[in-house]
């Protein structure tokens, strides 16, 4: 059996170009052009990912063949077991990348589904802090900044949606052999409720960028 190989922002692609596909069902009549439509999902779905082998490839060639949105539905199902979910994480692991962050407030792991997950995200509003994990190059990252009250709507750096967000600002490690107090944050409008966050997210490229320069 193929290994998994999806990850959640691609099964968000497949998600959102199966309701795409299932609108048109509804929308067009002339069969060739209802073909083409199809065609293109797989290849847009194709293209969300970096390289793919022809296993691989044969997992999601069925999206162009669906007839109905039943059979959208199912090949949506049929892809779960490919799907490959963020890495197990415990409380002591969490502790470890966050060191000087004593008092910080955990998120509740036993209520969080990890096949739907790529980054973990959460608020502790008491201190004002969100605090996020990436899995970046095979290896847990954990950066840390404070967001701004209140929440307004906006466009999400991560997920480009529109919605709740608070501005987050996360000090770099860059310095200035000219001043020793010398820092640079960088802030970014990020969805307030990373649950919901994970749920539209379609392209890790603006979140890697994001992590790479603050971690």
């Amino acid at each position: 059996m193929t290994e998994p190989f999806i990850q959640n922002h691609h099964l968000n692609v497949i998600k959102n170009k199966g309701r795409h596909i299932q609108y048109c069902f509804h929308d067009i009549e002339d069969a060739s052009v209802l073909q083409a439509v199809k065609g293109q999902a797989a290849d847009q779905v194709k293209q969300a990912f970096s390289k793919l082998t022809k296993e691989e490839e044969e997992v999601i060639d069925p999206l162009s063949d669906v007839k109905t949105s039943i059979e959208v539905e199912a090949f949506i199902g049929s892809v779960y077991p490919y799907v490959k979910p963020f890495p197990a994480i415990d409380k002591t692991q969490i502790k470890k990348l966050f060191p000087n962050h004593k008092k910080m407030q955990f998120p509740v792991l036993e209520n969080i589904d990890f096949s739907h997950l790529t980054y973990l995200g959460w608020n502790d509003p008491g201190q004002q802090k969100k605090y996020l994990i990436y899995e970046l190059d095979g290896e847990l990252v954990g950066v840390t900044g404070r967001y701004t009250q209140p929440t307004q709507r906006n466009y999400c750096y991560f997920c480009n949606e529109l919605t709740p967000v608070h501005l987050v600002s996360i000090k770099t490690d860059e310095s200035s052999s000219e001043n020793p107090d010398y820092y640079r944050s960088i802030g970014q409008y990020i969805c307030k409720d990373s649950e919901e966050c994970n749920k539209n997210i379609t392209d890790v490229r603006a979140l890697e960028s994001f992590i790479r320069k603050v971690k």
